[in-house]
């Protein structure tokens, strides 16, 4: 419709009216361009502080979470006094000023729920589904997702259901690929289901989001048969690569039990990029790293955490919602504003401060893997994609009035920020002196500019020092048929933001707005993934099962 296209346009031409009025205004005010570059550069640094401050927080939190044993936690809520005592007893004995504020704010959660008349939670009635989406990744690839689900410290014979959802269109090779699979781990789990979602399906397109609701409506019946009601089921729509954390199960059982709307929640753990990060190239390490660091970030502000990638929900809530959108490419993000609109405005997202590892980009060739980490990030930006539905149906909903505000204007400006920011500081920050005349090059302003930039961006990029460090902590170790320069390499890498940041942040966002203005719409373009040697993605100190208490 009309009104639909007004909306795809938008974001696209915010862009380009910025992008022409920083040319035309440096070439005829370039005082006022000048005045303007310094603000957003400021703006900027004190952005870089807030991340780098909210990203040290969420490393600390992720560093203590990491050595809980989660499932013991979720047991002792058997009985919630006695647990309440038991996490009193931890406070008295820690120093750390982090732990003993999380102990105290989980007694305070657990009490509310005693005064509630909650005495008591227990795992066993519930059932996880870990989906798995598929369409022509390689054996090796869902072999050693799998192999990691096996080891994860739940019980999974009897808790764990594996849906393997593979698409027609990827011929007789993905069946085999799902023969092979279920022939070597459906006797781990209490049950495995493989679907094969028909292709041409009509309000569909071709992607994860289409095949992922099929598989999901698919079972429905088959759990009913089990006796299995949908409130007792939760569902973990992975990434095909994705390598959970041996308490990653455990976690979420212990958020869902303790929340006070357990149905109005989604659960979603940080990704990073280990499986393959040794593999790949230097300009994909920095990217691979940066997305790590956001989720670190985001999940240090609540307020602002969205689903992204692999994450975990109800089965109730997904059906009440409708399932994934069948007809949109980023159908993991749009989740959560179905949810927040089904239930006007009431549903967050609960970070778990838990790790799982993905794969970098990585094929053959370099030239061919930046190419595929541009399509990614690509894909990735087109969450502008959203706008016809999501901006007016949030506009009318009944959600609180400041909060769908706030969240709209999260939305706005973190895409209007995804494809000018690194231009702006890198390009048209300049302007001025090029297009602003001799007059304007001999003034104070003109004078002052290039020092004031440098100045601010100094201080920015001083903040990397954070991610350096995080960086290298995170680490698996050096696989040994790399040398001592591959290690050095992870300390030089990080030359390459300002590149990184124009070709796989703007480039890709501007690309992604402008074309849905112009009505050239993407289509869900799947990831190649790919392995050159060992998967390194449980080898990071923090993926190590914890002891059991």
């Amino acid at each position: 419709t009309a009104t639909e296209r007004i909306w795809e346009i938008l974001p696209g031409l915010q862009f380009w009216l910025v992008f022409f009025a920083a040319i035309l205004l440096s070439y005829y005010q370039p005082v006022w361009a000048a005045l303007f570059i310094i603000c957003f550069d400021l703006y900027w640094v004190l952005k870089a502080v807030n991340v780098a401050t909210h990203l040290m927080a969420s490393y600390r939190k992720f560093r203590f979470f990491v050595t809980i044993d989660w499932l013991d936690y979720a047991r002792r809520l058997a009985n919630i006094p006695l647990f309440i005592e038991f996490l009193s007893a931890q406070k008295r004995q820690t120093r750390q000023t982090l732990e003993r504020a999380y102990y105290a704010q989980e007694i305070q959660r657990l009490k509310k729920l005693v005064a509630g008349g909650k005495t008591a939670a227990g795992i066993r009635p519930f059932y996880h589904v870990v989906l798995i989406p598929f369409y022509d990744e390689s054996f090796e690839v869902l072999d050693s997702t799998l192999d990691a689900l096996t080891k994860v410290n739940y019980p999974i014979r009897e808790q764990l259901i594996l849906l393997l959802a593979s698409e027609q269109r990827a011929g007789k090779t993905a069946q085999d690929t799902c023969g092979q699979i279920r022939k070597k781990y459906e006797k781990y789990f209490f049950k495995f289901f493989i679907t094969v979602h028909p292709d041409g399906l009509p309000g569909e397109i071709k992607g994860k989001s289409a095949n992922a609701s099929y598989a999901v409506e698919a079972i429905l019946p088959l759990l009913a048969d089990l006796n299995i009601g949908q409130d007792q089921v939760l569902v973990s729509n992975f990434d095909s690569d994705t390598i959970v954390h041996p308490q990653y199960f455990a976690r979420v059982m212990y958020e869902f039990l303790t929340a006070d709307k357990p149905y109005q929640k989604s659960f979603q753990p940080i990704a990073v990029y280990n499986n393959n990060i040794w593999d790949s190239p230097a300009l994909i390490r920095v990217v691979s790293v940066s997305n790590s660091f956001w989720q670190f970030t985001e999940s240090s502000r609540p307020d602002r955490l969205r689903t992204f990638s692999s994450h975990t929900m109800s089965l109730k809530t997904l059906t009440e919602v409708g399932f994934w959108k069948k007809d949109i490419v980023n159908e993991d993000g749009y989740i959560y504003w179905q949810c927040y609109l089904h239930y006007n405005g009431d549903y967050q997202v609960v970070p778990l401060f838990i790790p799982i590892s993905l794969d970098t980009c990585l094929a053959p060739t370099t030239w061919e893997t930046l190419k595929n980490q541009y399509k990614q990030k690509r894909r990735w930006a087109y969450n502008v994609e959203y706008y016809p539905q999501l901006i007016p149906r949030l506009l009318r909903s009944k959600a609180p009035f400041w909060d769908k505000m706030y969240k709209l204007y999260q939305y706005v400006e973190g895409n209007f920020n995804w494809a000018t920011a690194s231009i702006m500081i890198s390009t048209l920050g300049w302007l001025p002196l090029f297009l602003g005349g001799q007059a304007f090059q001999q003034s104070v302003i003109g004078y002052n500019l290039p020092q004031a930039t440098k100045a601010l961006m100094t201080i920015a990029t001083a903040f990397l020092i954070f991610s350096v460090y995080i960086n290298l902590v995170l680490l698996p170790p050096r696989p040994e048929k790399y040398s001592i320069w591959r290690s050095v390499m992870m300390y030089v890498q990080w030359i390459f933001v300002p590149i990184v940041s124009v070709i796989f942040g703007s480039l890709p966002a501007i690309e992604a707005q402008t074309r849905l203005m112009f009505g050239r719409y993407l289509e869900f373009w799947v990831t190649p993934k790919a392995r050159k040697g060992e998967n390194t993605g449980l080898a990071m100190k923090e993926m190590r099962p914890v002891k059991s208490t």
